[in-house]
């Protein structure tokens, strides 16, 4: 349950406040109904999410990576466009950029979807692995945990729009700016690490010392978000307490006051939808996560040909061996072997290009990244790229995996 619980929230936080600001800016902008632009961003990131997942699901060349990388360059490009047209608005209601603005407001919203909806829908697929039948509590319970944390994003994002409705509009410009920024630096962070991951840029220091410290707080952006979203939560709550009750008759007074405690009520449920939120993210993940830690590494050592060896019944169970080998300058050499189908083997270091030396768990039938909680295809581990351990050579000779010391003294220096 909460495994589902944390990750959904992971996805959808952030897409529900920023399509709740971007359609209050769209509001404010437009005096018609805008339902029509909403609907149509919605099908649009549906389409194009739903056959990446289909194609995911069916054939073997769907990488995660490379939609990634087409959906975050989209978002690049249309991003100075839509910042530029912001900024026209507020001192033009000319037509011609109101039709450009409604027309990146629904690629906007395409794009946000496009990102977030793939994993949620892969997610079910996710519930019955390792069970034996679907009928029985863990089952169900990974159910609430994604139904409820996708219904508590759904609920933030309308009262964050709510609550835009009733703030000035210069206050929902400079906030939705602020946040389209904030959001296009999260983009541009997870383009950086796609580009290291897939080797298609040199990869310089400060380019890894970024992504590693964003790895190590994954919160990082939830808690941004978090902090504008109350910024504005406040700012409502104390002018609903603040105003005073003028009116030209009683009727507009009773009027005025029924708005303000609408207004109180409304904030009020988004600082609960923000502290439970925050209490998924952290508290939740802390009690999900703890006790989760590297198992001892089992010693090997070389013979004398310099090759270690290790018999194929230690690791045919089916279950993640992790291995230890003491370099020629005492570094300790960590690597993983896990069996993949009857004659193929998963073996890898156990550390990433991205997450450095932090190490891989088991977690039921899964392979889990200990820093990053990434869970990897057993089938790919063996071959670089994404999460996935860093290679490691072997051979299997007369009933035994033979790996060449060689091979872990070039890798020692990950795990200095």
């Amino acid at each position: 349950m909460l495994q589902y619980l944390i990750n959904v929230t992971d996805n959808t936080f952030v897409p529900a406040i920023m399509i709740a600001l971007l359609c209050a800016l769209l509001t404010k902008f437009n005096p018609r109904p805008i339902k029509t632009f909403i609907v149509v961003g919605f099908i649009l990131g549906s389409i194009v999410a739903l056959t990446y997942t289909i194609l995911k699901r069916n054939t073997a060349f769907a990488v995660r990576e490379y939609y990634d990388l087409g959906v975050i360059i989209c978002w690049l490009v249309i991003t100075i466009p839509l910042l530029i047209i912001i900024l026209i608005q507020v001192r033009s209601s000319a037509l011609f950029f109101n039709r450009i603005f409604n027309g990146l407001f629904i690629l906007a919203i395409g794009l946000i979807m496009s990102q977030c909806l793939p994993n949620l829908m892969l997610y079910p697929f996710q519930f019955d692995v390792g069970m034996e039948s679907i009928f029985n509590n863990d089952y169900l319970f990974k159910w609430i945990g994604y139904g409820f944390a996708l219904l508590l994003a759904v609920l933030i994002g309308q009262l964050t729009c709510r609550i835009c409705e009733r703030l000035s509009t210069k206050w929902v410009i400079t906030i939705s700016v602020l946040s389209l920024l904030i959001y296009t630096i999260a983009n541009s962070i997870n383009l950086l690490q796609i580009l290291i991951v897939r080797r298609l840029i040199s990869t310089q220091k400060w380019m890894m010392d970024l992504v590693i410290f964003i790895l190590a707080h994954v919160n990082l952006f939830t808690f941004i978000f978090m902090a504008i979203v109350l910024l504005f939560t406040v700012i409502l709550y104390i002018k609903s307490k603040t105003t005073s009750l003028v009116g030209s008759n009683p009727a507009q007074i009773r009027k005025l006051k029924a708005q303000l405690r609408t207004d109180r009520r409304t904030s009020l449920l988004l600082m609960a939808g923000m502290a439970m939120t925050a209490y998924t993210v952290t508290r939740a993940r802390y009690i999900f996560e703890k006790g989760v830690e590297l198992t001892p590494a089992e010693p090997v050592s070389a013979n004398k040909e310099g090759l270690v060896v290790i018999p194929l019944t230690q690791v045919n169970d089916g279950n993640l061996h992790r291995y230890g080998f003491q370099a020629s300058d005492g570094t300790l050499v960590r690597f993983i072997v896990i069996k993949k189908s009857e004659n193929a083997y998963g073996v890898g270091f156990d550390a990433c290009d991205i997450c450095g030396a932090s190490g891989y768990y088991q977690r039921g039938n899964q392979v889990v990244c200990i820093l990053c909680d990434v869970v990897m295809n057993i089938a790919t581990i063996g071959f670089s790229g994404g999460c996935n351990p860093v290679p490691l050579k072997y051979e299997i000779i007369d009933g035994n995996m033979v790996i060449r010391t060689a091979h872990l003294e070039a890798e020692k220096s990950r795990f200095k």
